[in-house]
């Protein structure tokens, strides 16, 4: 899993730099326009990274009114 790390991260983000829709000084851009996208820029994972990260119910709603099941889960990988 590839993240951006941020020395002065939006309130309630620890330490992960915002992806936004338009890229910015400091802000990575490709971001569907929605507060509940994720801000892994790259997933190495058994299985279509588009189909895991992209998997969630769109919101417009506050982060702070979002709960676990609002953004993408990526599931978990059993070894045997």
């Amino acid at each position: 899993m590839v993240l951006s790390q941020d020395g002065f991260p939006s309130p309630g983000v620890r330490r992960v730099r915002d992806v936004e829709k338009v890229a910015e000084q400091w802000r990575i851009g490709g971001a569907p326009d929605d507060t509940n996208h994720t801000r892994i820029m790259e997933l190495v994972f058994a299985g279509e990274q588009a189909d895991i990260l992209g998997t969630y119910p769109s919101s417009q709603d506050p982060a702070g009114e979002l709960g676990p099941d609002d953004f993408a889960q990526i599931p978990l990988l059993l070894v045997q």
